[in-house]
């Protein structure tokens, strides 16, 4: 099995998919409620994973995906339930091929240990359609039983971006509108300005700790640091080509700690 769990916090898990270089694996986190659980996010669909969380809840999941982005969504298909933005209903009913170039140079990069996924071909790999069941929204409530989130609509990486926010425990479930890394504003539907100020909006929020979809959690302390070095122009993801040669270049090794028992990718 390609997929490992992580506990994180009480009732929150993060899952990943074993083999996925660093910079592109997606944090699926498994949320646990009285009444049900959530699922955000789905990966990049390499391996099934709703039997995979079937394995540790008997309870109805709901599927969110902060985004419709490929790293996001490969499985989203899987679930009943299926929860997102109506400003990108559209791609992730069409899924397919085209959700994969879609995202460019991403495309054109080696992110996959071949090791662990010897049948992955990238000049192949397409999105299985996952058309919504519902929209959400700015201000809708997703009530768990015993913990419930705010969604908050946070465009400019994508424009139907989206996060989670307990407000009880000032917890956010921020997608990739904001995570530990070089922010990324320049796919075919990012929009910086928009960016901005969903970015000024985060550090008002008051949020204690991130669960991002890329990247270890975090604090808010580290949240406005992250954000004021994009505003410098530092933390942000240049032509994506470049910044990869450069990774190569310094001997990076993609595959680094994941928390695999066996060494390699």
């Amino acid at each position: 099995m390609s997929l490992i769990t992580i506990p994180v916090a009480p009732g929150v898990t993060c899952i990943q998919e074993t083999g996925v270089a660093n910079f592109m694996r997606c944090n699926i986190w498994h949320v646990r409620g009285r009444d049900c659980d959530l699922v955000i996010d789905t990966g990049m669909g390499l391996n099934p994973l709703k039997s995979y969380i079937a394995h540790s809840t008997e309870k109805p999941l709901k599927a969110i995906a902060t985004h419709s982005h490929f790293d996001h969504s490969g499985s989203l298909h899987e679930f009943d339930c299926r929860l997102g933005h109506r400003l990108e209903a559209d791609a992730f009913a069409q899924g397919g091929r085209e959700a994969v170039l879609f995202q460019g140079a991403w495309t054109e990069i080696d992110f996959i240990c071949p090791q662990r996924h010897g049948d992955f071909d990238r000049q192949t790999y397409s999105i299985t359609p996952a058309p919504l069941t519902g929209y959400i929204d700015e201000g809708d409530v997703i009530d768990l039983g015993d913990r419930a989130f705010q969604v908050l609509h946070l465009p400019g990486h994508s424009p139907g971006s989206i996060g989670l926010y307990d407000l009880k425990s000032a917890t956010l479930f921020s997608g990739d509108a904001v995570y530990d890394g070089a922010l990324l504003d320049s796919h075919p539907h990012s929009d910086k300005q928009i960016y901005r100020h969903t970015l000024e909006r985060l550090q008002r929020l008051g949020a204690k700790v991130i669960h991002a979809g890329h990247s270890p959690s975090f604090g808010g302390e580290k949240l406005n640091a992250i954000i004021e070095s994009y505003f410098s122009g530092q933390n942000v993801m240049p032509d994506v080509k470049e910044w990869f040669a450069e990774f190569q270049a310094d001997e990076n090794d993609p595959y680094a700690n994941q928390n695999w028992p066996e060494s390699g990718c």
